[in-house]
């Protein structure tokens, strides 16, 4: 399922507009889009819309489901990380996968309460694309995966995404730092200065740099 995010939308909280989208893009299955802006620029907040936390201040999202992982996302203490995945999924294979994942990411399967912070980081992104698996969710957001994991647990999570034999059935939508962008998306999308706007995938780093800073009619068109 594509879910498409119309031009014009208006996002923000109740009558206060933080950024406008000015050009429609869509958000396909198996695809992985780079959510870049400065702090404070609306990337949170376009995807809490998107997953439906808030309303648009203007415009209309298309019916649909999304998924939106934040840090504060917490799960019960006591419970090993392939406990709550025996929770979230609903068939035996969801589980298989689940652990699957758990174990490519050296998730250590110990009560969740005694992981370190970088464990619980990675379980919760298991966790989230196991609820998106089993729902059948087309989009899942996470906001700054790469948040408290060392080199390792994040190279290892690039591969994952990137390296999977089939592709995944949802969207990832993936909110990073401008400057640390691991590898070339499907889809590159940029909020600054109240706009929302697609740019070419492959971009580099200074004309991106100069977009996050300068004025949005000096975005390039997407070919």
């Amino acid at each position: 399922m594509c879910l498409v995010v119309p031009n014009g939308l208006q996002i923000g909280y109740r009558k206060r507009v933080v950024a406008t989208v000015k050009e429609e893009f869509a958000f396909n299955p198996g695809e992985i889009t780079l959510l870049l802006g400065l702090n404070g620029a609306g990337k949170t907040t376009l995807m809490k819309t998107i997953s439906g936390l808030i309303r648009p201040v203007a415009g209309k999202l298309p019916s649909g489901k999304a998924l939106y992982l934040s840090e504060e996302v917490d799960f019960p203490p006591n419970l090993t990380p392939n406990e709550i995945a025996a929770c979230l999924a609903r068939t035996r294979a969801e589980r298989a996968r689940a652990t699957e994942w758990l174990r490519t990411l050296q998730v250590e399967d110990r009560p969740y309460g005694k992981l370190s912070k970088g464990n619980r980081h990675k379980a919760r992104l298991v966790f989230a694309q196991l609820t998106a698996l089993s729902r059948q969710i087309p989009v899942v957001g996470l906001d700054e995966p790469f948040s408290g994991l060392d080199f390792v647990a994040r190279e290892q999570l690039i591969r994952d995404w990137v390296d999977r034999h089939a592709p995944a059935p949802w969207h990832l939508l993936v909110s990073i730092h401008p400057a640390d962008i691991p590898f070339t998306p499907h889809q590159l999308i940029v909020v600054a200065r109240g706009e929302i706007r697609s740019v070419p995938a492959r971009t580099s780093w200074p004309d991106l740099r100069a977009m996050l800073a300068a004025d949005p009619a000096d975005f390039p068109a997407q070919s």
